[in-house]
């Protein structure tokens, strides 16, 4: 688990400014996209949420999900990177999530 939780945070680092990407994307770029509940699992015990921007990660539906400083900071977060959000849903989902290429995931 320990192995996986660094590979899901070092993950994050490559989510572009002003993007966001799902669970699903990735758990799949970590190795196995049926772990999606278990990334959450780990970006909910995330202590450092200033160097790992766990609040990047939505569903895959382009509903907010969770945070562990709420929800509202999350929102905060988004928008602050230019991704607006409305009625708990990224505006323009499709354009706004980043999928990790098949070159990047190998290297991780």
């Amino acid at each position: 688990m320990k192995k996986l939780s660094a590979r899901v945070l070092a993950l994050l680092h490559r989510v572009p400014k002003g993007r966001v990407t799902t669970y699903k994307a990735l758990a799949r770029a970590a190795g196995n996209e049926n772990l999606a509940r278990v990334i959450g699992r780990i970006l909910s015990q995330n202590k450092e949420v200033d160097k790992y921007p766990c609040y990047k990660v939505v569903r895959s539906d382009g509903r907010i999900g969770g945070y562990s400083l709420g929800v509202r900071e999350k929102i905060r977060r988004l928008k602050r990177e230019g991704i607006g959000v409305k009625n708990n849903r990224i505006i323009d989902f499709e354009r706004m999530v980043f999928e990790f290429d098949e070159k990047l995931k190998r290297k991780n």
